[in-house]
């Protein structure tokens, strides 16, 4: 992965290859819609608890957000 990328930016496009929408993610990863466009817009830096999640809902390994 290209390492100038933000984590959210990231997030978003791990997310969007995968096809998975913004409300569906939300539910598999249990954080709020909101929360999820704050992180995935960088205007919300997670802590490692929504990261874990996040992960998880992705099916990746945290490192692949790093």
């Amino acid at each position: 992965m290209d390492k100038t990328k933000s984590v959210g930016s990231k997030i978003k496009r791990l997310r969007e290859t995968k096809m998975i929408s913004v409300e569906d993610f939300a539910e598999r990863s249990g954080l709020s819609v909101e929360q999820i466009n704050l992180i995935e817009n960088d205007n919300q830096l997670p802590s490692l608890a929504p990261l874990i999640k996040m992960a998880r809902a992705l099916g990746v390994r945290l490192g692949t957000f790093l």
